[in-house]
């Protein structure tokens, strides 16, 4: 069906919400608002005094692609803009909708089994979020579908609050947005790449990719309660916390924990990122979870397992399933292990009881818990659904069905080249099936964190990972030095210099086909128009000679600034585009800057950049321009 569709203008104003103009609306709205979480907040508190820790799994609520409605299962299909109805018992599609901007995350407003009324539906290319409203009967082909305006360039997560509430994660612009009766009605900021979002009883969780913490928010007042650092050690990072789900007392997370910078007399003939010493990988997915947070083995056994992408608990059954998107594998967990009634396991070594493994196909995105115990897969890359189960204490496929795929934004060759982007079982590509091109730029972007490199054939040198979707032929050459003049010869050097592969029959062509045809970030609606348009004019006068059209000029310049650090000098760097730099902290080619202002000013001591003698009120709109882009 055609797509019906009408742009509500919410009361929101942007930015920090303590702060500037949103503080005057939100001291307007600040007892309506507050006395309505409070209500929400003490219903919690009187179903947890009634019932038992599985009680409390009833109020936890976290967004995936895939969700059970009734007998319905709901899918988010990005690639050909729609949100597909399956029929739960036979797989087959019962309707679908059309909705721009590439569905990927969708949650139903009422928490009722079934007859839901309402669906938000996060878009990752557009400034919008989708609110879907259905007929009493729940039927989507006939829903009315309102775009929402958010401060965003692109949103993730979502979350369900209560009937008419939700909450949407802006992953590339640091920010949570509160939505209520499809308008916007809060913006927060929360630094460190906000993936992934929970409700436990009175508190959210929030999974902050970049940072590599979970941070827990007050559900009434949204104000920050705890926060949990996964990784303490120098130079290891977690990474890609893009997955919750909970266990009645405790949120589960997933995530990668990396070694970027842990050990520089490290041997380089030890390999780099594939390689597999004594058993133990510089990339490792990991849980955070009260049984256990080490549950994958590089072996080449079925535990072989990479890029964790969901997660759904069986609270009845004590089971944990997670999905891989790296490996297309799902793994089955005995999470009996109990936390207290923090909210928050603390990292462990200990290892899962894993059970065993199963192939379901390529690029998992979602999984959603039947109410038989078994799990909806979202087969992503393959637009197939499949239904695993427990079968004999191991996990089982028992269906499995293709669905059908509308026009897609991407050509074919590139769809081939996502799969070997992100995949970890072709040993041509990682024999150990460790690491992807995808592990270290997820989604095509970046992971945030500058690599120490040293192997036989590369450095030693620090380097910030670069997006992906920067390799388009428009950009060449590639790399902050420029080494490389071709996707296809950066795709080949990177599989034998450091995913440990020799490349051969890995079809280099699509994998540049999908570097080329990768979407960046959507641009960001600006806070300040009058601000951002200042500072475009300041951006023509002094910067646009390098990066034209906030690109690049495809020049080397001596831009750099001196280090102390030996593997950090470099001499002269390749100007890189300017496309989503919001969304790229820290800055510069080893990551020095921690904002776009350092960049300009404590990272530029030499004024190589040319703005010393821009006044404060001059970077100011600068940046609040570079933050449209």
């Amino acid at each position: 069906m055609r797509e019906r569709h009408e742009v509500v203008s919410g009361p929101a104003r942007r930015g920090d919400l303590t702060r500037g103009p949103l503080a005057t609306f939100a001291r307007r709205t600040f007892a309506t608002h507050v006395a309505l979480a409070r209500r929400r907040a003490l219903a919690t508190l009187a179903t947890l005094a009634l019932g038992c820790a599985d009680d409390v799994t009833a109020l936890a609520a976290h967004a995936s692609t895939i969700l059970v409605d009734g007998d319905t299962v709901l899918v988010a299909s990005p690639d050909d803009d729609a949100v597909v109805a399956l029929d739960a018992t036979t797989l087959m599609e019962r309707a679908r909708l059309t909705i721009a901007g590439a569905p990927t995350k969708l949650a139903r407003l009422d928490g009722s089994p079934e007859g839901a009324d309402t669906l938000v539906v996060s878009l990752a290319q557009a400034a919008e979020v989708a609110w879907i409203e259905r007929d009493t009967d729940g039927a989507l082909e006939d829903a009315r579908i309102v775009r929402v305006p958010v401060p965003c360039g692109g949103t993730g997560a979502v979350l369900a609050l209560s009937t008419d509430e939700a909450l949407v994660a802006c992953p590339h612009d640091d920010r949570l947005v509160h939505l209520r009766d499809a308008a916007v009605i809060a913006t927060y900021t929360s630094p460190g790449r906000p993936t992934a979002l929970a409700r436990l009883g009175d508190r959210i969780h929030v999974g902050l990719s970049r940072a590599g913490r979970v941070r827990v928010l007050d559900a009434a007042t949204f104000a920050p309660r705890e926060e949990l650092v996964l990784e303490s050690t120098r130079g290891v990072a977690a990474v890609q916390l893009d997955a919750f789900a909970a266990d009645g007392a405790a949120v589960i997370a997933s995530y990668q924990r990396v070694d970027f910078d842990r050990d520089r007399t490290r041997d380089p003939r030890l390999g780099g990122y594939g390689a597999v010493n004594d058993g133990t990988p510089r990339l490792e997915p990991r849980l955070l979870a009260p049984c256990g947070g080490r549950y994958a083995r590089f072996d080449g056994g079925e535990r072989v397992a990479s890029g964790p992408s969901a997660l759904a608990f069986d609270a009845a059954r004590r089971r944990l399933w997670i999905a891989h998107r790296q490996t297309g594998n799902v793994v089955l967990v005995a999470c009996d292990g109990r936390s207290a009634r923090t909210g928050l396991a603390a990292p462990s070594e200990r290892e899962a009881q894993v059970l065993g493994a199963v192939y379901v196909g390529r690029g998992l995105e979602g999984l959603a818990l039947a109410d038989d115990g078994a799990v909806f897969v979202d087969v992503a890359f393959d637009h197939a659904i499949a239904k695993v189960r427990e079968v004999e204490g191991a996990p089982s496929i028992v269906a499995q069905r293709t669905r059908s795929l509308g026009a897609t934004a991407m050509s074919a060759a590139a769809l081939r080249g996502r799969a070997l982007f992100h995949d970890a079982r072709d040993t041509q590509l990682t024999p150990s099936g460790v690491v992807t091109c995808a592990s270290c730029h997820p989604g095509g972007g970046e992971d945030g964190l500058a690599w120490f490199l040293h192997t036989s054939t590369v450095g030693p040198k620090l380097r910030r990972t670069p997006p992906a979707w920067g390799a388009r032929t428009s950009l060449a050459p590639y790399h902050w030095d420029g080494e490389h003049e071709s996707a296809r010869e950066l795709t080949l050097a990177t599989i034998r210099a450091l995913l440990e592969g020799d490349g051969l029959l890995v079809e280099l062509d699509a994998i540049a086909a999908y570097l080329e045809e990768l979407a960046p970030p959507p641009p960001r609606p600006a806070d300040d128009p009058a601000a951002a348009a200042r500072g475009r004019a300041l951006f023509d006068a002094r910067c646009a000679s390098c990066h034209p059209g906030g690109g690049s000029d495809g020049l080397a310049h001596p831009i750099a600034p001196p280090s102390e650090d030996a593997a950090a000098r470099l001499e002269r760097a390749f100007t890189p585009t300017l496309q989503a730099v919001r969304a790229r902290p820290p800055y510069l080619h080893d990551g020095r800057a921690a904002t776009l202002r350092d960049v300009l000013t404590t990272a530029d001591p030499d004024a190589r950049h040319g703005a010393a003698d821009l006044s404060a009120p001059d970077l100011d709109d600068l940046v609040a321009y570079l933050e449209t882009l």
